[in-house]
């Protein structure tokens, strides 16, 4: 008899160079797919696509602006720090090249940061679920969700597609994901479309535009990354386990996933979230 899946959650912006390689890792690892270069990938810490074997990935999207101003940091710290910025972009180019994805920056785009609050709503609101959605596009008021549930297997791939090909449109192709136009040719194309979805008849992409500026899905999106700042987020990207702990950064997810074997064998305890929502000293 198997055990409950590992659940690790995955807090993510579109404004996030490393929160893209970390959905490229994870999109990978859920679509087995492999990388051209995955014998050489797979011995770096932030390149190496994970063994999701028992483990359950939940997709959290935020706005990290309102992470920043909860946690007291006014500024974007690789804008602030010009050549922390530059390396930031010299760095991402470096691991998705080896990945086999061309075409990332190498220097910052001058529209760096772009608005991703459309494009956050609508990953939230597929994170939600199809009945979710359904409602929804019903024209009623859906009742208030302030997690992501724990998606069925084809919509957590659909999930990860769709998170990764918003990045390759927002990085690679140089497009406004800001855009309803391209919002929702990216939903038509990645989640209304594919075969895995149809039974759950979802709308197409310039209804899931219009239904991601319902008030219901813009408080959706709200409470989740208040929720982050709850649990101690402080950065993108963050993975947080279901016993409270937490790892910052892409070169972190292995540890993450990895949390609950590691720790019962050094026999740690979490607790980090559960100390940053008592604001304790950490």
């Amino acid at each position: 008899m198997s055990s409950a899946p590992t659940i690790v959650n995955f807090w993510f912006e579109f404004a996030s160079p490393y929160s893209m390689i970390s959905a490229l890792r994870l999109f990978y690892a859920l679509s087995n797919k492999h990388a051209p270069n995955a014998a050489q990938a797979q011995n770096l810490p932030s390149c190496h696509v994970p063994d999701l074997e028992n483990i359950r990935v939940n997709y959290r999207p935020i706005f990290l602006g309102g992470v920043f101003k909860a946690v007291g940091q006014q500024f974007l710290p690789n804008v602030a720090v010009p050549i922390k910025g530059s390396y930031l972009f010299h760095d991402v180019q470096r691991s998705l090249n080896l990945f086999g994805c061309p075409g990332f920056p190498g220097t910052r785009p001058a529209l760096w940061p772009r608005n991703t609050a459309l494009a956050g709503r609508m990953a939230w609101m597929l994170s939600q679920g199809p009945e979710y959605i359904r409602i929804l596009d019903s024209g009623r008021r859906p009742p208030a969700v302030l997690q992501s549930k724990q998606l069925e297997w084809a919509h957590t791939k659909t999930m990860a597609e769709f998170v990764w090909r918003v990045y390759e449109s927002e990085f690679i192709a140089n497009e406004d994901i800001g855009s309803g136009e391209v919002m929702a040719r990216l939903w038509d194309a990645f989640v209304a479309r594919p075969s895995q979805l149809s039974e759950y008849q979802l709308p197409d992409g310039q209804r899931a535009v219009s239904l991601a500026s319902e008030e219901a899905v813009k408080e959706g999106f709200k409470a989740s990354t208040q929720m982050a700042v709850d649990l101690g987020v402080f950065g993108a990207p963050t993975f947080t386990t279901d016993d409270g702990d937490l790892y910052w950064g892409n070169d972190r997810m292995l540890e993450a996933l990895s949390h609950h074997r590691v720790c019962d064998k050094i026999g740690q305890n979490a607790g980090f979230c559960a100390r940053a929502s008592n604001n304790a000293n950490l």
